[in-house]
């Protein structure tokens, strides 16, 4: 020690004597403290003693103190809690466990001066140990705690133990003379009865027993003691330092835990009810689909009965109307016998009237009348003549021919005529013939459409009747069944979701999919009925193995893109095949492409091997109607109907062009014939009426002057004429009897010919009525004809009709089952991809409907109502329960708080803060909104009952589901909701704390602060001091203040407590006053300091003390700790003064 530190040490004048007390001082307090090469403190064991008393520890900076301090926390608190040297402002791992075991005290640059390097006092190995000896004078117990640590290594953590005495324990005694091994010394040790410890937990739940000290609080406040200067906030240090902090843990784990349990509950409930939600569009789907079903088979045999419905209402009308003609037929008859009489008769009244004639000169009369009979006929001939030539001309396009002019320019236009029309005509023609082709054609598409649809609603598989019809042959010639003898494409198909590459892979897979798969247990078999029977046809076949090694496709080629159909036994095969032979990556870009040495892309363009590039594109990429992949027809059935139905719209739409062609190629013929009639007019005198028509006027005039001449005669003419007139209206109607009579035996025999074909049909196609079928004929008749009425007439026309709207019903009934067909199906095929374990043995058909529709009933009535009981008894009886608990526990540890706070006032009402006046803890509720939350979700939680309310049922579930996720710690939010849940259910968050100055006799308040901010140094300080005192009474369980100084006849001090503190440095920075007022508060409450300070501010801590230990270090790695009492201090000093 230097001359000038002893003269400083050595410069008190006051004395200590006010330390002592005349009763025991009580509860456990630092006797002696022992170090072990601990940092600077090297070579041999160095000793501090306290003797229970206040101490002083004092000496340069740097001299080893805090080495000191570091060494009693090291040995209270673990290493991992300690910040060392924190009091002296030391950077955080400035100083660690290692740099003390080892002794580092200085740094020195690497080698090459890249770094700087410490260096130890002490090689690894060496032993380090600290070692504190406690003594309880009221109970007269000692209990002796240490530290043993060790290294091996250059960096990391020491190796230690911990070990308890209920004795007073050395260095020297207890821990030398063991060799080297550590394990030796704990042998030793344990020989000894002293309890070792390996781990820090054990040894400081072991001490803490002894020590009565409760919970972990208390020795976290002793830390904090160590460097606290001033209570920046006091809420913080309430919380901090004064309120336990409560393991909620594992009841937020039980409470998780309960959660778990209803949520599996939840699970199955929302799981059968989305089943539930699955299966109901399903079951309609297949009912609409049966009811359609049934509407079309009824459809269907409406229209097979139509034509032998109207053939017989024909029959029936026909027979009634050949009946009707047989009446007017006889009818007819009577009237023309009696016409032709009365003719006859008048006739013969005629030639005597004619003869009178003759005999009166009527001879000029007669030639008269006869030329002019000639010639009327030749003039009626010529007159229909021209008519037919005049209307042909139109037509043709030539003039009317008025006068030989226009009738010789027509004659010599005719060759131009002919020629055009023979030009259209033939036009005509080609274009008819290449109808006839398309409409054969299109027949023939739908003969093998309508094939293939018959063939698909036989099967499941896409594959055309070819592929099929050879397999059923040679399964037929070897007794395999069918199902063992795949083709490839009826095992794959391309995977949900890669629509977009359906097109390309159907391409690259289609020649693999075509192959049969035999096994070989049946490739004997196959391979020689192949062999000896005429395939009419190619077949490729593989050769199928046991074994194939079992590698998925590589993500991103063809063959990830591709699933297997579950349960086949080719699934190995079919794994190989995709990864090594379809390995081909798909390829969204041709940059991408061109790329990989195998590559495809989605317009269906293939790189291969050796640089080979394919795309064939002689079918449409999307054209599915020639897709072979996968298990499921329904789709192409779909298509195929809808092909079907385009096929007979184009049949019915070329039938339309076929006929209006075959009407022009009519309207082109008798145009010819009307051009041969116009032809055959070689002289106009043919068709030139008016010159004939001129001369008969001309012979009428002369008739009439020649009757004029006589009276006689003009009589004679005049009964002439009436019988004449007579007769010609007589046979007028004679004319149109016999007219009707053919006509009425036309009608006859037509009638009977259809009568005749009636019954012919009716025996090849006898009326059946299947239900109510034709009953629902005769109603679609009606419906049809509305306010007309059948006759045998319109039975055909009518009968077109009906089956003309029965075709468009049942086409569109068609194209719904189709597609109810196909959602049905594609609602199965998703909820088995969902639910694949509840359909294992249920395939995605409308065949396995009923399967579906039974899962359905049994979720309805028993799955769901017991899951649903099960989910609300978990939540009334379990996690609400739970719920509640929790929160009950959580208001009970609120109620504590308030009850400490109550407990620790008691304590400051008993510090005189300032002259008549104290300080007293004040708590609010927290405004923090996450807290109060937090409050309100918990009891909403709890509140309320539950009854037979789902929705209720559900909207608590999804309330304690918020309120548990949190706790769990969400996906993505995991970090900051353990920073909730550690905020929201500490207690001691739902406060926040203040401090009130109030004066002692009224209570009233002087003066109220949340903080020091605003305080002087020392008035800082004095607060610190004050709330700091309060909490070390409540934690160490010293009641209150008064009832620490008492006798220790009773109160806390009877028993077992802990009364050591360490306070570093904190009265060299203050005021004298500041630190006079700890010293005397600290001195009240019977706890005993050890005072850290430089040798500033000794003259007002020296008073307080009994002991002093002075530390130096003069060569910076060597410190020495120097002991003595006040009383050889001053005797010292005395000396040092004379």
């Amino acid at each position: 020690m230097t001359t000038d530190v002893q003269d400083t040490l050595f410069s008190i004048d006051e004395t200590a004597e006010t330390a002592h007390d005349g009763g025991l001082p009580p509860g456990f307090r630092l006797q002696r403290l022992e170090l072990l090469n601990w940092g600077t403190f090297h070579g041999g064991v160095r000793t501090f003693r306290l003797d229970g008393a206040n101490s002083l520890l004092t000496g340069d900076i740097g001299s080893g103190k805090s080495t000191v301090v570091d060494a009693i926390t090291t040995l209270l608190l673990p290493a991992n809690r300690i910040e060392y040297n924190k009091a002296a402002g030391a950077q955080k791992r400035e100083r660690t466990l290692m740099s003390y075991v080892r002794g580092f005290h200085k740094s020195t640059r690497s080698t090459g001066g890249e770094y700087s390097k410490p260096v130890a006092l002490r090689a690894p190995g060496t032993l380090s140990v600290v070692l504190g000896v406690f003594h309880n004078a009221v109970l007269n117990k000692t209990v002796t705690l240490a530290i043993t640590l060790w290294t091996m290594q250059e960096a990391g953590q020491p190796t230690r133990f911990y070990s308890l005495a209920e004795k007073e324990q050395s260095i020297a005694e207890d821990f030398s003379n063991f060799g080297q091994d550590p394990a030796k010394l704990k042998k030793k040790l344990r020989a000894e009865g002293v309890t070792v410890h390996d781990t820090f937990d054990p040894y400081a739940a072991a001490f803490k027993r002894h020590f009565g000290i409760s919970g972990n609080q208390a020795m976290e406040l002793f830390h904090r003691t160590v460097s606290m200067k001033q209570v920046e906030n006091i809420t913080h240090f309430v919380r901090t330092n004064m309120l336990e902090d409560d393991d909620v843990d594992a009841r937020i784990s039980k409470l998780i835990g309960h959660f778990d349990d209803l949520k599996k509950a939840h699970e199955a409930v929302v799981r059968a009810k989305d089943q539930i939600e699955l299966l109901k569009p399903i079951r309609e789907g297949a009912a609409t689909h049966q009811k359609l079903s049934a509407e079309e088979s009824q459809a269907r045999k409406q229209r097979d009965q139509l034509h032998p419905w109207f053939t017989d209402q024909q029959l029936t009308l026909s027979l009634e109307h050949q009946d009707e003609l047989e009446r007017t037929g006889q009818k007819l008859r009577e009237d023309s016998t009696q016409l032709t009489s009365d003719i006859a008769r008048l006739r013969h009244e005629l030639a005597i009237v004619q003869e009178d004639i003759r005999t009166s000169g009527g001879g000029r009369l007669a030639a008269i009348d006869a030329e002019v009979a000639q010639l009327e006929e030749a003039l009626q001939s010529q007159r229909k003549r021209f008519e037919q030539y005049t209307s042909a001309a139109v037509e043709l396009g030539l003039s009317t021919p008025e006068d030989r002019v226009l009738f010789d320019a027509n004659r010599q236009r005719l060759s131009q005529v002919e020629q055009d029309l023979a030009a259209q005509a033939a036009e005509l023609q080609d274009r008819r013939t290449a109808l006839h082709s398309e409409l054969r054609e299109l027949a023939a598409r739908r003969e093998d459409l309508d094939a293939e649809l018959a063939s698909l609603g036989s099967r499941q598989t896409l594959l055309a009747r070819p592929q099929l019809e050879l397999r059923r042959r040679i399964c037929e010639g070897t007794g395999i069944a069918e199902s063992a003898l795949p083709y490839a494409a009826e095992l794959l198909r391309v995977r949900d979701g890669e629509a977009e590459w359906e097109g390309a892979a159907e391409r690259t897979l289609r020649s693999f999919a075509l192959q049969l798969l035999v096994s070989a247990e049946h490739y004997a078999a196959v391979s020689s009925w192949v062999d000896a029977n005429d395939l009419k046809g190619k077949l490729v076949y593989r050769r199928i193995g046991d074994s194939y090694p079992q590698r998925p496709p590589a993500p991103g080629t063809l063959g990830a893109k591709i699933a297997i159909k579950q349960g086949t036994p080719f699934r190995d095969f079919l794994l190989d095949e995709l990864s090594t032979r379809f390995d081909y990556v798909c390829c969204d870009s041709v940059e991408d492409f061109r790329r990989h040495p195998k590559a495809l892309t989605v317009n269906g363009q293939l790189k291969g091997s050796r640089g080979r590039h394919e795309k064939d594109d002689r079918t449409g990429l999307t054209d599915r109607r020639t897709f072979v992949l996968g298990w499921d027809n329904h789709e192409k059935i779909v298509r195929i109907r809808a092909e079907r139905d385009d096929v007979d719209g184009k049949h019915r739409s070329v039938g339309t062009q076929l006929a209006k062609v075959d009407a022009s190629l009519g309207d082109a013929a008798r145009l010819n014939r009307l051009l041969g009639n116009v032809g055959s007019v070689t002289e106009f005198s043919e068709i030139s009426w008016q010159v004939t028509a001129r001369r008969v006027q001309e012979l009428r005039d002369e008739k009439l002057q020649l009757q004029q001449a006589s009276s006689v005669l003009q009589q004679l003419t005049v009964k002439e004429a009436e019988v004449a007139a007579r007769i010609e209206k007589l046979q007028e109607r004679s004319d149109k009897v016999r007219e009707r009579i053919g006509a009425n035996d036309k009608d006859a025999r037509d009638i009977a010919t259809v009568i005749e074909e009636c019954r012919q049909t009716l025996q090849e196609q006898p009326l059946t009525d299947d239900g109510d079928v034709l009953a629902a004929v005769a109603r679609l008749t009606a419906k049809t004809l509305g306010e007309k009425s059948l006759t045998y007439r319109n039975t055909v026309s009518t009968e077109s009709s009906v089956r003309s709207g029965l075709t468009g019903t049942i086409d569109a009934l068609t194209k719904k089952i189709a597609t109810a067909a196909a959602s049905t199906v594609r609602l199965m095929a998703d909820f088995r991809n969902k639910y694949k374990n509840e359909t294992t043995d249920i395939d995605a058909t409308l065949e396995a409907a009923e399967e579906f529709n039974r899962l359905l009933e049994q979720l309805e009535r028993d799955d769901l109502p017991r899951f649903e009981a099960r989910f609300k008894d978990s939540l009334t009886q379990n996690t609400i329960h739970e719920v509640v608990a929790f929160n009950a526990f959580l208001d009970s540890r609120r109620q504590d708080i308030v009850n400490r706070i109550s407990e620790i006032n008691l304590s400051l009402a008993e510090i005189e803060y300032n002259p008549g006046r104290h300080i007293q803890l004040e708590h609010q509720n927290s405004t923090d909104l996450d807290v109060r939350q937090f409050g309100i979700d918990l009891r909403a939680c709890s509140e309320g009952t539950i009854g037979d309310d789902d929705q209720y049922s559900e909207q608590k579930y999804l309330q304690v589901e918020r309120l548990i996720e949190r706790f769990r710690g969400r996906e993505g939010f995991t970090t900051l909701d353990e920073r909730w849940t550690a905020k929201v259910t500490d207690v001691r968050n739902w406060f926040t704390f203040s401090a009130s100055e109030k004066w002692t006799e009224t209570g009233e308040e002087f003066e109220h602060f949340t903080d020091s901010g605003g305080k002087s140094g020392g008035q800082k300080e004095k607060l610190a001091y004050t709330i700091l005192a309060a909490a070390l009474a409540f934690q160490f369980g010293l009641a209150s203040v008064k009832g620490a100084s008492r006798s220790s006849a009773g109160g806390p001090a009877k028993g077992r407590s802990f009364r050591f503190v360490v306070i570093d440095e904190a009265f060299g920075r203050g005021s004298d006053e500041s630190a006079r007022y700890g010293m005397e508060l600290f001195q009240r409450m019977k706890l005993q300091l050890l005072i850290v300070t430089p040798l500033q501010k000794i003259n007002v801590i020296e008073p307080f003390v009994a002991h002093v230990g002075f530390v130096a270090n003069t060569n910076g790695n060597d410190s020495q700790l120097r002991n003595m009492t006040i009383i050889e201090y001053r005797e010292e000093r005395e000396k040092r003064a004379g």
